[in-house]
């Protein structure tokens, strides 16, 4: 299964690395080019990390409700911004609010992006406690799911040291999303993916 991040990085991402790089966990991030600019170093550690590392936009906006100039713009300059500080371009994207249309699909086609959403999502970005955050997901993780969550909240990172030890009790391996999906192909350009193969 593989844990998610979403709006970082922030003042709260290297906390989040540390518990990561001290339970041998992996994770996916997706940034947003200006933080990511802001963090760099928190970036750069992620990616250094063995972390994927997924474009998040520029904004954050409502991609739908934009024309399609504006769209390929927030996926590409996002982009170049993650790839001047880890010197690779993202293959992931993740549209902001989960938010996206067949227009969104094709600007990420067009990027040489997968497009991965989620299909368990504890809402930490509603519930500010770790405890019930960490409840939601174990109650729906499954073999092949996406977890969302965010580096952006305090209180994110003070439940994933509980939540990976519990997974991993349950016998989970905590992976990237490219590695989720290493024994179905891969992931490709412009596909929308909610979930990792089942094995």
């Amino acid at each position: 299964m593989a844990l998610t991040f979403d709006d970082g990085p922030t003042q709260y991402t290297a906390a989040l690395l540390t518990t990561l790089e001290h339970c041998h966990a992996l994770a996916t991030f997706f940034l947003i080019g200006p933080h990511a600019l802001q963090y760099r170093v928190d970036a750069l550690r992620e990616y250094r990390d063995g972390d994927a590392i997924g474009d998040h936009t520029v904004t954050h906006p409502h991609l739908p409700r934009l024309a399609m100039p504006r769209i390929e713009h927030q996926i590409e300059a996002a982009a170049r911004q993650i790839a001047s500080i880890t010197g690779h371009r993202p293959v992931l994207f993740r549209p902001p609010f989960g938010a996206w249309n067949a227009r969104v699909s094709e600007a990420a086609r067009r990027a040489g992006m997968a497009v991965v959403m989620w299909n368990v999502d504890p809402r930490d970005w509603k519930h500010h406690d770790p405890a019930l955050v960490d409840r939601a997901v174990l109650a729906r993780v499954h073999p092949g799911a996406i977890v969302v969550l965010h580096d952006r909240y305090a209180t994110t990172p003070p439940a994933v040291p509980h939540l990976i030890g519990a997974l991993k009790a349950r016998g989970y391996d905590l992976v990237t999303v490219p590695q989720l999906f290493t024994t179905s192909g891969g992931v490709h350009s412009g596909v929308v993916y909610h979930h990792g193969p089942s094995p």
